[in-house]
């Protein structure tokens, strides 16, 4: 029984050079940080990450974390964090039963810590490694972990590498996991980007669309085959992995939205369809 409804959602956004993320303008561009609310008749209602929140600026107060302030500055209006956008599109926070994670950079768990009761879906062998590291190396992967509650792994569902298999028709060329086992939600391993990196194939009523989070930044422009710089590039957690992830994305043909792409925006606010 496919999804009621999926809804793509701002929460917050930063501002960077439009080239760096394959934009063919060099000025100065917002991207905002989308998350997903899903409803599902079954499995009732859930998000995919959180966008930013006001503990954002916070967990970039010290050193070394300021560092990652100063690249991606914030920009937060009152009340555009995800809990105040969920309320103001007649949608119960408190309704939200699950966080899938698609991978732990900021500006995709900032508002986390604003769901007290909710479970996270999120890879294990990812979160572990990341929490091991020094400070300055989680900077460097763009990793907070004041952003997460201190009952984190309490609340965790956490989900294994052994779970992700082989695909078949579309997705062979990617590790699949069917998170409910009834081919609603697949969870897709799209490495490079970050450690765990994950994106979303999700069946609607309407069709069927593969969020693909932070793959590409812009989907006409990967599409295209236009090249990011060398140094958007190296900010990749696997250079390698990241082209192999996306020459695969190309050979597919159902609609691809991505986080902090313009396509995206198009939907946001809006039940798929």
């Amino acid at each position: 029984m496919p999804f009621r409804s999926v809804r793509f959602l701002n929460a917050g956004s930063c501002t960077q050079w439009g080239y760096l993320a394959g934009r063919t303008t060099r000025r100065l561009v917002r991207f905002p940080a989308v998350f997903v609310h899903l409803d599902h008749p079954t499995h009732g209602q859930s998000l995919i990450d959180t966008g930013y929140s006001p503990a954002f600026p916070d967990a970039t107060r010290p050193f070394p974390q300021r560092f990652y302030r100063w690249l991606t500055p914030l920009h937060l209006p009152p009340e555009r964090h995800a809990r105040g956008v969920l309320e103001q599109q007649g949608l119960d926070p408190a309704a939200i039963s699950r966080v899938f994670v698609s991978h732990f950079h900021g500006d995709h768990i900032g508002g986390v810590r604003e769901f007290p009761a909710v479970r996270f879906a999120y890879r294990t062998t990812p979160y572990e490694r990341l929490m091991s590291e020094s400070a300055w190396t989680q900077v460097r992967h763009a990793f907070l972990p004041k952003l997460l509650p201190t009952d984190f792994v309490e609340r965790g569902e956490p989900i294994a590498e052994e779970q992700f298999r082989p695909g078949d028709g579309d997705l062979s060329d990617f590790r699949v996991h069917d998170y409910w086992g009834d081919g609603d939600l697949l969870l897709v391993d799209l490495p490079g980007h970050a450690d765990g990196h994950t994106g979303y194939l999700i069946r609607t009523d309407a069709g069927t669309v593969f969020y693909i989070v932070d793959a590409t930044w812009d989907v006409e422009g990967m599409l295209a085959g236009r090249p990011l710089p060398r140094i958007s590039l190296a900010l990749q957690h696997s250079k390698a992995d990241y082209l192999r992830t996306q020459a695969k994305l190309k050979r597919l043909t159902v609609p691809l939205l991505a986080c902090h792409c313009p396509r995206t925006q198009a939907h946001v606010a809006n039940p798929a369809g």
